[in-house]
């Protein structure tokens, strides 16, 4: 018995460039570039904490996107975005699917009320010892009790970034 396999040289040739497309793109998860320098200050802060501005770090990006559920659910669509490329498709929807589940992810761990909870002055207001300017002041409180969610700026901001 004999058995001869013949790929198309065409559809190879297709496969190639896919997965050598796919090689070079990256998928970047947090705050795009196009936030701000701003956001970029208020999330760092927020990820490492502030002694002086009496703030406790609550990382938020890496245990977000370490998260079971969101690595599954971004996994799935790396797969599905190598699987497109080996059939000759795009893979770029698949990795815009995956941005946007690790955008999610992150969001969803914010929803969850990280860990340590807001003081009772950021939370109802009150008069504190500001150490930059050395004088009291008085602080405005937001109202409610949800760390890291103040304006809904920085939640909104978080997204994705394809790069090649």
């Amino acid at each position: 018995m004999k058995l001869t396999v013949r790929e198309d040289p065409e559809l190879l040739a297709q496969r190639l460039r896919a997965l050598q497309k796919l090689k070079q793109e990256k998928v970047k998860v947090g705050l795009p570039e196009s936030a701000g320098g701003r956001l970029h200050f208020i999330l760092a802060v927020q990820e490492h904490g502030s002694p002086l501005m009496r703030i406790p770090a609550r990382p938020v990006v890496r245990p977000a996107l370490a998260n079971p559920e969101t690595r599954s659910a971004v996994a799935e669509e790396l797969r599905s975005a190598v699987q497109a490329a080996w059939e000759g498709e795009d893979p770029r929807e698949h990795l815009e699917a995956a941005g946007q589940a690790g955008a999610d992810g992150i969001r969803a761990y914010i929803d969850s009320n990280i860990p340590p909870p807001n003081s009772p002055v950021t939370v109802n207001g009150g008069w504190i010892y500001n150490r930059a300017a050395r004088k009291s002041v008085y602080v405005k409180g937001k109202g409610f009790n949800k760390p890291l969610f103040d304006t809904g700026a920085l939640y909104d901001a978080f997204g994705y970034e394809i790069e090649e």
